[in-house]
């Protein structure tokens, strides 16, 4: 009875311990999606501090701009009212410079800002307005391009993939890879399959780039106007969403329609993740799970991966035994955007006889009874 009364104190204890580490994990986690990087700024004053001053000025407002529309369904940022430099001075925890270059009256640099997550969540709940916090693990993008009935994927020219490949730091939930191009993409799949879905290729293609799935983004170039096309075949996309219509300014060479074509099409893809994983001003939930272990490496494993996890707001141990381990789970949104966040830190919410489960993907379920 001693000895395991001993044994039942240090796992305590280690649990204890480890509940700790799993907060600095979740302040890791948050620090990712509520920062901002790489925020340029070039400014001319009279004086080379004058030019700093203004340049961060600019760079501040900018990376909060940038913060809310990363959060934030485009329709719903008119709700959320300007605010004055020194009220968003407030939600700024601090900021780094990454690069700079200053003369007597210039002032140039690349500027990367961290924001306070609650006060964040905060703002848009008084004016309410739902968002996102969940990011999503990185996403396959192959730019399929067709003009005149010729379409090429790999093969140049390809405006289009040159574009992707060019484009600036991503800034939103979704993390976007764009593939090389090597033999072995060549070999693996074509501009053909890649329009039909073939599963088979495009599921070769991403875990060879260790994504977890592949967006085709297919530009029909026109004179009157361009047709941007979605596919993925893996996850359906809504059939409102899959095309968009995109016409060339006057005065816009290909390279300036490409690269707004581009992040056109970034923002589509995040918006339809957005739309997926908004949390309403409703509070925060609980749900009771049980996570099945072998052991203490299984549990504290898992542990880490919830402490990683932004929606869930905080975990309380109901019951501890060897081979499961009972967990009241706090988060905001609802059932769905939890199991969206589950999902992108490697773990299944499943239901077995009217429990739920935690445990990690692709793990046998218990069985029944």
């Amino acid at each position: 009875m001693l000895l395991a009364h001993r044994l039942k104190s240090a796992l305590i204890c280690a649990l204890a311990a480890f509940a700790l580490l799993g907060a600095g994990n979740a302040f890791a986690a948050e620090e990712e999606v509520f920062e901002v990087r790489n925020i340029g700024v070039d400014v001319k004053a009279e004086t080379a501090a004058e030019a700093r001053a203004q340049a961060l000025r600019e760079a501040e407002q900018k990376a909060f701009e940038t913060m809310l529309a990363r959060l934030t369904l485009r329709q719903d940022r008119p709700n959320i009212p300007s605010l004055s430099r020194a009220d968003i001075a407030g939600y700024v925890r601090d900021f780094s410079v990454a690069q700079e270059k200053a003369s007597s009256v210039r002032y140039i640099a690349r500027l990367n800002y961290r924001f306070k997550p609650e006060p964040i969540r905060q703002l848009l709940r008084a004016y309410n307005v739902p968002f996102a916090e969940t990011s999503s693990k990185p996403m396959l993008v192959l730019p399929v391009f067709e003009r005149a009935a010729n379409v090429v994927l790999w093969d140049e020219p390809n405006p289009w993939r040159l574009a992707w490949q060019q484009r600036d730091a991503p800034d939103g939930l979704v993390p976007l890879i764009v593939p090389i191009g090597d033999l072995n993409d060549i070999v693996t799949i074509g501009a053909a399959d890649a329009l039909a879905g073939s599963s088979l290729k495009l599921a070769t293609l991403t875990d060879r780039y260790a994504a977890t799935g592949s967006i085709v983004a297919h530009l029909n170039l026109t004179v009157e106007a361009s047709t941007i096309s979605l596919l993925r075949p893996f996850d359906p996309i809504p059939v409102e969403a899959r095309s968009a219509i995109l016409i060339q300014l006057s005065g816009e060479d290909m390279p300036a329609f490409m690269a707004r074509a581009v992040d056109d099409t970034v923002s589509r893809i995040n918006e339809l993740w957005k739309r997926r994983n908004l949390i309403f001003n409703v509070g925060t939930g609980v749900l009771a799970v049980t996570v099945p272990i072998g052991g203490l490496g299984d549990w504290l494993q898992i542990k880490k991966q919830l402490a990683g996890i932004g929606i869930i707001r905080h975990t309380e141990i109901v019951l501890l035994s060897r081979e499961q381990v009972r967990v009241n789970v706090h988060f905001a949104g609802g059932a769905e955007q939890l199991t969206t966040a589950l999902e992108q830190a490697n773990l299944s919410l499943l239901q077995e006889s009217g429990e739920w489960l935690v445990m990690p993907i692709g793990a046998f379920q218990p069985p029944k009874g």
